[in-house]
């Protein structure tokens, strides 16, 4: 760091360069050479290497000894592409720009998607512009236009032309390049979205022979659809765009005659794809090996139909499955069903994964991938099946303890909402009751009603409604139904009772007590056990509320 302060402040290097002009049997050559005449920063800072190449002296028409021939075969290169600093320097040398500015319209080109990667390349957009705007208005891809305004600009900061001079000239070469570009708009238009769909276009369709042409829509999403679309509704998946963008490589497919799709990204080498059909058909015959009746005969007879998927399967009618497959209404109907179920396990597990990557951080040594292909292993296949699981099947899969013990637990609430969802309940019940901590259906059974309301401040009516549903879906006892004058009534009865507050109120209505009946009806020892207060206390608080029980009524009829 001190050196490199210190080349700062050292005088300039200097080089002596030589250049001979030779000619052997009349075929021009040169050669060049450098020697430091002055090392100057260099002799401080002397990391950055310099070499020199030292020719002797030599005089003009002076003959020179062949001493060897080599012959070499090479093609010419072309230039290295601009680095973000290496385009800087050159805008400074073609004046385009300030300090200041120069960074922030290479961003602007970067954000726009114009050029991407370090070196700088143009994508298909950008070059799609260019190619354009250089046919129909090519005053705005030179330099000179920004050039003159630049130069302009500072004659006024240096008082040698006034304001107004510049502006109306300004005004006049912007007004000439915008005449430019509203006389060819519909051209340029027709040309940008022609060259990039035609860059984006992979080949024929499998099915109906039209174009399949790669899809970028907004929310990071890409695919690979048939531009014959409604009419055909073909398509393959890509990654999502964080993965990498999807283009098209000039490589093709011998057996589809599609071109290879490669996925880049800033950062990270490429995701080679390959034969887009190809990846398709072999991705997908994994989830197809979950059919019992699933056979490489199958899976031949359904690739030669254009059917690569169990949602294929599950969803072409059965009339043209069986005429595509050769097979008899029986079999497809055994087919479609076990399609379905393939589905159903698919969705589960899919369910499952997002929901083990949401609560469970990647570390070294284990991924959320590996711990989902675990649990397939050992029978999990969805969130409600990850929460009952024995911890040590979690052990097994890399999970710790404290972890298993945070995933099961959520794994339960998010089950049993989901329960609580099936069977009735409406979403802004269901949110109240999981912030009072009646997420599952047994959590509704476990607690009084009248305590739910308490907790919720759903109406009794409502608690006792969705309890009755809960329970009879799950074969168990309905409660005792009370209404909200009783419940109001009630409540009023053991706030009047000395020293029973908000909090002595909600610890009675956890162990079903609501008024000062069943405070004296319900056992003492359930209820201490229930309310969690002693029993003592219990006592004091009956001696506090004398109750006398109602005689009941006779059925007698007398007859006088």
């Amino acid at each position: 760091i001190v050196r490199r302060f210190l080349a700062t402040l050292s005088p300039d290097a200097r080089w002596r360069t030589m250049k001979v002009m030779l000619s052997a049997a009349g075929e021009p050559y040169t050669i060049t050479g450098g020697q430091i005449t002055e090392p100057g920063w260099r002799k401080v800072y002397p990391y950055s290497a310099a070499t020199e190449y030292v020719i002797p002296a030599l005089a003009a028409g002076e003959p020179l000894p062949l001493i060897s021939v080599a012959m070499d075969e090479k093609e010419t290169q072309p230039p290295p592409r601009f680095t973000q600093s290496r385009l800087i320097q050159r805008m400074e040398e073609l004046g385009l720009g300030t300090k200041s500015t120069r960074h922030e319209v290479i961003q602007k080109l970067v954000s726009r998607k114009y050029v991407e990667g370090n070196p700088l390349r143009p994508t298909l957009v950008g070059r799609a512009v260019i190619e354009s705007l250089e046919h129909h208005a090519d005053t705005i891809t030179r330099p000179d236009m920004t050039q003159t305004l630049d130069a302009h600009m500072q004659q006024i900061k240096q008082k040698a032309r006034s304001r107004d001079d510049v502006v109306a000239e300004s005004r006049g070469m912007l007004h000439q390049v915008f005449d430019q570009l509203e006389a060819h708009s519909q051209e340029i238009g027709d040309e940008i979205m022609d060259q990039t769909a035609e860059e984006l276009t992979l080949g024929p369709c499998p099915v109906c022979s039209h174009d399949l042409r790669i899809r970028h829509l907004r929310n990071q999403t890409q695919f690979i659809g048939c531009t014959h679309y409604p009419a055909c509704s073909f398509n393959i998946g890509l990654p999502m765009t964080m993965w990498g963008f999807a283009v098209r490589t000039d490589e093709v497919c011998p057996a589809h005659r599609l071109h290879f799709v490669r996925l880049v990204r800033k950062g990270a080498r490429p995701w080679d794809i390959g034969c887009p059909l190809c990846h398709h058909i072999s991705s997908h015959k994994e989830t197809l090996a979950l059919l019992p009746s699933f056979s490489d005969e199958l899976h031949q007879k359904m690739v030669a139909a254009h059917i690569y998927t169990v949602y294929d399967l599950a969803n072409t009618p059965a009339e043209v499955l069986a005429h595509a497959l050769g097979i008899a209404r029986d079999e497809v109907v055994r087919l479609q069903a076990e399609a379905a179920d393939a589905l159903d396990l698919l969705r589960r597990r899919s369910d499952c994964r997002k929901f083990v990557r949401s609560i469970l951080p990647p570390r070294k040594g284990r991924s959320p991938a590996s711990v989902i292909r675990k649990l397939h292993e050992s029978g999990i296949n969805d969130i409600e099946g990850l929460g009952l699981v024995d911890r040590s099947v979690l052990r097994q899969a890399g999970v710790g303890e404290k972890e298993a013990e945070s995933l099961q637990s959520e794994a339960k609430k998010v089950a049993g909402e989901r329960r609580l969802k099936e069977i009735g309940l409406p979403a802004v019940s269901l949110k109240k009751y999981r912030e009072a901590g009646f997420a599952r259906p047994e959590d509704m059974l476990a607690a009084h009603p009248l305590y739910i309301s308490f907790r919720t401040g759903i109406s009794p009516e409502t608690v006792f409604r969705h309890v009755e549903a809960v329970a009879s879906v799950l074969g168990r006892p309905v409660p005792d139904k009370v209404s909200r004058a009783q419940y109001e009534k009630g409540k009023s009865e053991l706030l009047g009772i000395k020293g029973v507050t908000e909090s002595t109120l909600e610890a009675l209505l956890r162990a079903g007590v609501y008024n000062i009946e069943s405070l004296h009806e319900t056992g003492e020892s359930a209820l201490s056990a229930r309310a969690g207060i002693p029993r003592e206390r219990v006592r004091e608080l009956r001696a506090a509320a004398p109750f006398k029980k109602k005689k009941k009524q006779s059925d007698d009829i007398i007859v006088i």
